[in-house]
């Protein structure tokens, strides 16, 4: 290892070991608490005019114990007055952020538990808040804040939680400090590489692995590493960050290679509505995605109106993208709420003297009719994985298109998992409205099931006849071998 990584009591240990024996009892107990001589330099937060400083580094590399070093340094000596902390939960805050800001503070200057936060001796309070309510820490007014485990954040309220508490971070210095460890796409994650990107001096970021803290021992290490494989070895162990999630069926690149600036000239334009089962605030959101259709065949997505709305909200929506915004119809899901979609449909359509007509299951949709909205009522049948393979394929091959950017449908493309437990409303909405303007469906009608039936009859006869040509050794597998008794 290299001397530059290693903690300075680490190096005099090896260089000069009596130095420690030379200590007076005094200074031995002071000892512990002289934090410049106990993080490696990758861990000391530097003094600077910068924004946001970061860290992204595999689990174990030491990022809790650094941020709360500098946390109780600066409060000590004055240079913050009011901090905030978020984390995953209010549990969380507890167990890391609250328990290494009391664990690392020296003996002269510990901070204690006060009214849900911590309050250090000198007066200086730290308020805690979570990503999920995002709006408690609106009217606040920080100089200094501490996000931690930002990959854990819950995905529907995270964006705007980091927005709320770095723009309430506002006073003083004014500065944020974060950590984070990676786990597939995270909106927040990538948005704080994006101002890294951009300018690196306001917005650094310090990387590092597991084994750069040589305070772990090697049998540690191994069993850490045989723990992991792949690509989660990499974000747990190495600190990695990728675009998407391993088991999502989009790929980030796919979007950004085939991204449209603007839209061609569309011959159909659709709406497409997954709806959720309840409008409450902690339910699933409507997912509603418009796309359309060009002369070549592609499909471009358009916008994303998706969100938590009452019926007579996203049925608006509809209407209005029917009436005022060129789309033919909707595209439905039906699986949860039956005919409640085209029920809330028609009744928002009557209100502007619109007609609904509900198309039969093979039929086209027409083009756009003034005064009539099509309705394509589907039934999701087969998993999330099976009926979204195709339109990830083709937006791979390129005959599928985001026109601008939609950051929450990309989000949820490239992080949804098959099997994950929370309902991917946007990535339905699109799945359906892909699997429509490209002809994707698995159903197509059956116009001639005489002639289906007389082939499947002559396919039958025809593998019968094969199967009465093949020798015994064939058909127990030892054609070719030399054999006893057979």
């Amino acid at each position: 290892m290299s001397a530059a990584l290693i903690a300075p009591a680490i190096a005099l240990a090896h260089i000069t070991p009596e130095f420690f024996a030379s200590l007076s009892e005094r200074e031995r107990l002071v000892l512990p608490y002289m934090y410049d001589l106990w993080l490696r330099p990758e861990q000391r937060i530097p003094c600077g005019d910068w924004n946001y400083y970061g860290f992204i580094c595999g689990r174990g590399w030491g990022k809790s114990m650094a941020i709360a070093v500098e946390l109780n340094r600066r409060v000590e000596c004055g240079e913050a007055r009011a901090v905030a902390l978020m984390a995953p939960t209010e549990k969380r805050v507890d167990e890391i952020q609250v328990a290494f800001l009391i664990m690392m503070a020296p003996p002269w200057f510990k901070p204690v538990r006060h009214n849900s936060g911590l309050e250090w001796p000198n007066g200086v309070r730290a308020e805690i808040f979570t990503p999920e309510a995002p709006e408690q820490c609106r009217s606040g007014n920080f100089d200094l804040t501490w996000l931690c485990e930002i990959v854990a954040w819950q995905a529907s309220t995270r964006l705007k939680a980091f927005k709320n508490i770095t723009t309430a971070t506002r006073v003083g210095r004014a500065q944020v400090i974060w950590d984070t460890t990676s786990k597939g796409r995270n909106d927040v994650i990538q948005h704080l590489l994006a101002l890294h990107a951009a300018d690196p001096r306001a917005y650094p970021i310090q990387r590092g692995a597991m084994w750069d803290n040589p305070l772990l021992s090697p049998k540690y290490l191994r069993q850490e590493f045989a723990k992991y494989t792949g690509r989660e070895r990499e974000e747990e162990i190495e600190g990695k960050v990728f675009a998407e999630s391993a088991g999502a069926l989009w790929q980030q690149a796919w979007l950004d290679t085939h991204r449209r600036a603007f839209a061609p000239e569309l011959n159909l334009i659709l709406v497409s509505v997954d709806p959720a089962a309840s409008a409450r605030s902690d339910a699933d959101e409507f997912g509603i995605i418009v796309g359309g259709r060009d002369d070549a065949g592609h499909a471009h997505l358009l916008s994303d109106h998706s969100g938590h709305h009452s019926p007579e909200t996203w049925g608006d929506i509809v209407v209005s993208q029917c009436a005022d915004h060129g789309a033919a119809g909707a595209v439905v899901e039906r699986n949860k709420v039956g005919d409640n979609p085209t029920f809330v449909i028609r009744s928002r359509a009557t209100t502007r003297g619109i007609t609904v007509h509900v198309l039969e299951k093979h039929k086209p949709f027409p083009s756009r009719t003034p005064g009539r909205i099509y309705v394509r009522e589907v039934v999701a049948a087969s998993s999330k994985a099976t009926r979204g393979s195709a339109p990830a394929a083709e937006t791979e091959a390129g005959r599928v298109h985001v026109v601008g950017t939609l950051p929450e449908l990309e989000q949820q493309l490239t992080t949804y998992e098959p099997g994950d437990s929370k309902s991917p409303n946007r990535l339905d909405a699109a799945v359906h409205l892909i699997t429509e303007l490209r002809g994707l469906s698995v159903d197509a009608p059956n116009d001639t099931p005489d002639a289906d039936i007389a082939e499947a009859l002559a396919l039958q006869k025809a593998l019968s006849e094969a199967a009465s040509k093949r020798t015994l050794l064939d058909r127990i597998g030892l054609a070719g071998r030399r054999s006893v008794g057979l």
